[in-house]
């Protein structure tokens, strides 16, 4: 597909802005000292200086939807509207060896990149806002509602980490271990934080505010990769040797539901806007396949997207 380097939307009508699983290598997690926690820090994205592009359309920002989609060295952008659209733009500043994205609240984009940093793009924007220095490995980052900006990934060690950020402030405030490659991170509509990981099998673990009262699932999963949490509380991840999307119900060790969709390279990264009708899904050689939501035992799911590159990461606006 044609490639863009740039993209933009206009908001109103007035001003134009423009605009996934292998076992990497890490390295250290960032400093952990404490910073005084501020719940009411705003999220990335509010006030932001966005810097202008060439246009290529004017979209209203209200009416948009996107979709995001690592391809290798940038981030391609699709007008949310269909299976097999036209690409409209691509973010390449600031973006290495992307992995895992995100979209937070306020529309703005966080890519987890391979050279030890998490950037956030504004909607509309390609140039990074805000840039976090963490562990060596950083594979999914995730904003929550209160302020808070969560990465998981893994050091030059092997060892897997999940680390806390206040938002817009470069310093972690708290982190965890887990086992030997930490994937996939959701929350739950408590605030409650799950974050799937890999040691012999893998498992999900779940957090309290602050990364503390840690509990185990015990759900026993081969390889996830992509984590969700619906608003009924159902733990949506990914098996991505076995190239499943499974379902586990509130407080279950078995999947209600499991979906294979094989022949398309390892599965990798989950998304699925707000109101959950639809669930994509990424693979690493460059397909996004979606497929209606809830999933069934009868469930189809259809390529939507292919990109010239590997493809670890999906992300769509809320």
């Amino acid at each position: 597909m044609p490639k863009f380097s740039s993209f933009a939307l206009s908001i109103g009508a007035a001003a134009l802005f423009t605009g996934c699983g292998g076992s990497p290598q890490v390295g250290q997690p960032g400093p952990s000292q404490p910073e005084t926690d501020a719940a009411s820090t705003p999220l990335p994205g509010g006030a932001v200086t966005r810097r202008g592009r060439m246009p290529l359309a004017r979209y209203p920002q209200s009416s948009q939807p996107l979709l995001y989609v690592g391809d290798g060295s940038s981030i391609d952008i699709f007008p949310l509207t269909g299976p097999s659209q036209q690409q409209i733009g691509s973010i390449s500043e600031g973006v290495s060896n992307p992995w895992g994205l995100s979209v937070d609240a306020n529309k703005s984009l966080y890519v987890a990149n391979g050279n030890a940093t998490v950037t956030v793009y504004p909607y509309g924007s390609t140039s990074p806002s805000m840039t976090y220095s963490t562990m060596s490995r950083p594979l999914y980052a995730l904003a929550d509602s209160t302020g808070h900006v969560f990465v998981s990934g893994l050091n030059r060690h092997g060892v897997g980490y999940v680390v806390e950020f206040n938002a817009g402030h470069n310093r972690v405030i708290a982190r965890q271990p887990l086992g030997t490659e930490a994937d996939g991170i959701a929350e739950d509509a408590q605030g409650n934080l799950y974050v799937a990981y890999r040691k012999i099998s893998g498992s999900i673990v779940e957090f309290g505010p602050g990364l503390t009262k840690k509990r185990h699932t015990g759900i026993r999963i081969d390889q996830p990769q992509g984590l969700l949490v619906d608003h009924a509380g159902n733990i949506i991840v990914v098996e991505s040797v076995a190239d499943r999307v499974d379902v586990f119900p509130p407080g279950t060790k078995t999947p209600s539901v499991s979906v294979t969709i094989s022949g398309i390279g390892h599965l990798a990264e989950l998304a699925m806007q707000n109101s959950e009708t639809t669930l994509w899904v990424c693979s690493e050689e460059g397909f996004v396949y979606s497929m209606p939501y809830p999933l069934t035992a009868s469930t189809v799911s259809t390529e939507y997207e292919k990109i010239n590159g590997p493809s670890n990461g999906v992300a769509v606006t809320p």
